[in-house]
């Protein structure tokens, strides 16, 4: 990476890092502008590579054009890329609100991974931290794919079972009644492909199987998984 392009980096996220520590300090003597707690705690985990939740999609030097599905208040653009062409979409308008203040770089839309607002292959990589295990993943990738350049890249953090099984075994009865048909409506999806919303809310986690079977069914190919401190999966547009 030039040396200039290291330096602007840098200064950016040294800015917003000096932003958060402002915001923290006005919300803390209860001045008027206030940013939800989680959404600056994001931001802080995305910009500390120590931090053991820091999760963040790899900086592709031929990726000009990049959109994050699901992108919150915006941390993974302004931590990887904040020198690239950006866009990001998230249903939470909050989120959107707090990103829009941290960066004026990023194109941001109120919209869902499974109805992209955008038009067929415009993007060099398309990433998603943690946002597909909500969405109805077949038709959230066929979108991800059409709106993917010819080679495009594909990066996609997922949730295995340990994490809402995780939740549910601290939870109340109707955390565990949650997490029976978190389990189900995976299982479909492993088995058949098929998937079941329940009171207009969609939630499953993925397997290697299941997740390779999907990808190859929208047009992916190169198909690689990762296990470690994190699940993830990331596959190129078939030529």
């Amino acid at each position: 990476m030039p040396k200039n392009e290291t330096f602007g980096r840098e200064s950016h996220l040294t800015g917003v890092r000096m932003q958060i520590q402002d915001l923290e300090q006005k919300s803390q003597q209860g001045g008027t502008q206030r940013v939800d707690n989680y959404h600056l705690d994001e931001l802080k985990i995305a910009l500390d590579p120590n931090d053991p939740r820091h999760i963040l999609p790899p900086r592709l030097p031929q990726a000009q054009k990049v959109l994050d599905v699901g992108c919150g208040a915006g941390q993974s653009l302004i931590a990887a890329y904040p020198d690239r062409v950006s866009f990001g979409i998230d249903i939470d308008l909050d989120a959107l609100k707090t990103a829009k203040s941290f960066s004026s770089r990023i194109a941001l839309a109120n919209a869902v991974a499974e109805a992209l607002p955008f038009r067929n292959h415009q993007f060099d990589f398309v990433f998603a931290r943690v946002a597909l295990p909500y969405t109805r993943i077949l038709t959230a990738l066929k979108e991800i794919r059409r709106v993917l350049k010819p080679e495009g890249s594909v990066w996609l953090a997922l949730h295995p079972f340990q994490v809402p099984w995780r939740h549910a075994r601290h939870s109340n009865l109707k955390g565990k009644l949650w997490f029976a048909y978190i389990f189900l409506n995976s299982l479909a999806f492993h088995l058949f492909q098929r998937q079941f919303p329940l009171k207009g809310k969609q939630e499953s986690f993925q397997t290697e199987r299941g997740m390779r079977r999907a990808l190859e069914r929208c047009g992916f190919t190169g198909i690689r998984f990762a296990r470690g401190k994190h699940f993830v999966v990331t596959a190129q547009v078939r030529k």
